[in-house]
């Protein structure tokens, strides 16, 4: 059984004051004020960065689908350690006994996730699956990263150009900065995984287009 699957992070604001120090150049500045504002946007970037990183992000949603009909989804409710863990032992559960179809997966989503599982104290084993490093590799039976598929290993394709060109349909638009906001609300966590389900629908129409021809 394939099921496709996408993640969504934020910043896990518990930790900005672990945030190792910004390397700042600030070449021939001289006035205290303007070296005080470019660490403050080093700082601030840092900051909006940490949604990219296990160590510093959570994450936020999920959508996993197996067709447009049979789709799980998961979402914070609240950012604390056990909502998160919640979220992800339900993904695992949805996940576990499948092959995972995924768009940039190696990248970074089961990385992520992976990872995450390890800082929350959750064990992949105990849901069937197998190691980060057995599920990423070039060739495996658990997981097909289209990405990988589509632009050869190593190669780099944005999810939305790839999908307007071959289904003529592309992502929602959102700003990522707004996801610590959505989850607050129910309409917010709603607007969230519509935005995650439709990369995941995105997936799925890729899968379609090049299974049993480009893999």
């Amino acid at each position: 059984m394939d099921i496709a699957f996408d993640i969504e992070t934020i910043p896990n604001t518990g930790m900005i004051g672990n945030l190792p120090e910004p390397e700042v150049k600030t070449g021939n500045l001289k006035d205290p004020a303007k070296i005080a504002e470019k660490i403050a946007e080093a700082k601030a970037d840092a900051v909006a960065k940490m949604a990219l990183n296990p160590l510093y992000g959570r994450v936020c949603a999920w959508v996993a689908a197996e067709d447009t009909e049979s789709v799980g989804m998961g979402c914070l409710t609240e950012e604390t350690d056990a909502d998160e863990t919640r979220v992800i032992e339900e993904l695992f559960q949805l996940l576990s006994g499948k092959r995972i179809i995924s768009y940039n997966g190696n990248g970074f989503d089961l990385p992520f996730v992976y990872r995450r599982a390890v800082l929350l104290g959750i064990d992949v084993r105990e849901y069937g699956l197998p190691t980060l490093t057995e599920m990423t590799k070039r060739y495996n039976r658990w997981n097909i990263d289209l990405m990988q598929v589509w632009c050869g290993f190593g190669g780099f394709e944005k999810l939305d150009n790839v999908a307007r060109v071959l289904t003529g349909d592309g992502k929602i638009e959102i700003d990522f900065k707004e996801f610590p906001e959505l989850i607050k609300s129910e309409e917010g966590r709603e607007r969230l995984l519509a935005y995650c389900a439709q990369d995941v629908f995105l997936t799925l129409q890729i899968w379609n287009r090049v299974s049993g021809i480009l893999i």
